[in-house]
């Protein structure tokens, strides 16, 4: 495989190409259902948004109501107009199935297996997950071998709308390949703060750089090789240029790929620039 290139395929694909303990740590934002308490379709006259809406809060009136005729969808950052219209899926059953990408119907026990034959020893994987599939993930990556090492949280420093407490986090499950080895920051906690993207994001799940950032440093070394098999808009590629590691990953929306490619490409530019 060529180190510093995301490969435009699904990433079983690239997985089953991939030689046996060949990664150095794997961080990857995964698909997975999106279907949350409060989310509603709204299609009658003057009846107020649920937690979930397309619209920009801002420009709605108190109570969130819309005019008939308008489909009210979204994740709580106002992406579902943009979003979901952008990759032509029909809005309702969207919402009914928790899809909002064409390709995030893959299995945990599709790809998790493979993770876990290319990570090397005493390395560690961080896979980014909702609450409500958290139970799931962890089941299924222990079955393949992996070990339960800590659930981090990641807080957004914002807060979405939703009726069972308002949501300020994400959860980040560390898991480990045996024999287990520590972090090379010891003191670190496992509440990372860091001010989530609002707004002009290249990807709806998009996630900061420093995020990522600080589980690069913490679970490999300069020269390591990090993994993502779900690349979205190239976060992680990002970052482990900015901590001089190499990345391998991939990306099978056409789209998105094309997003991380010249993102990466930008960035090497502008640090070439600027030694």
């Amino acid at each position: 495989m060529n180190l510093n290139k995301i490969y435009n395929e699904d990433c079983r694909d690239t997985l089953k190409r991939m030689p046996d303990n060949c990664v150095d740590c794997v961080i990857s934002d995964i698909p997975y259902k999106i279907i949350a308490g409060g989310v509603r379709i709204i299609y009658q006259n003057d009846e107020c948004t649920g937690v979930l809406n397309k619209r920009d809060w801002s420009k709605t009136d108190p109570k969130g109501c819309l005019s008939r005729g308008k489909i009210v969808v979204s994740d709580g950052s106002n992406i579902g107009n943009k979003w979901l219209k952008k990759n032509s899926l029909d809005v309702p059953s969207a919402v009914k199935n928790g899809k909002m990408f064409e390709h995030n119907d893959i299995k945990f026990k599709e790809w998790l297996p493979d993770v876990f034959r290319v990570l090397k020893e005493g390395t560690h994987c961080y896979l980014m997950v909702n609450g409500r599939n958290l139970k799931d993930l962890q089941t299924e990556a222990e079955k393949v071998g992996f070990i339960f090492q800590n659930l981090l949280v990641w807080d957004k420093k914002n807060k979405t709308p939703n009726k069972y407490y308002m949501q300020q986090l994400e959860f980040i499950l560390m898991l480990s390949k045996r024999p287990a080895r520590n972090i090379n920051n010891m003191g670190s906690g496992n509440l990372l703060p860091s001010q989530n993207i609002i707004g002009n994001k290249l990807h709806p799940t998009e996630k900061p750089v420093n995020l990522i950032k600080h589980l690069i440093i913490n679970s490999s070394n300069k020269n390591d090789i990090i993994l993502d098999m779900f690349m979205g808009c190239g976060t992680t590629a990002i970052a482990c240029l900015e901590e001089n590691r190499s990345f391998i990953g991939s990306e099978i929306s056409e789209e998105y790929f094309e997003i991380a490619e010249k993102r990466i490409k930008n960035h090497i530019s502008q640090t070439k620039l600027f030694q």
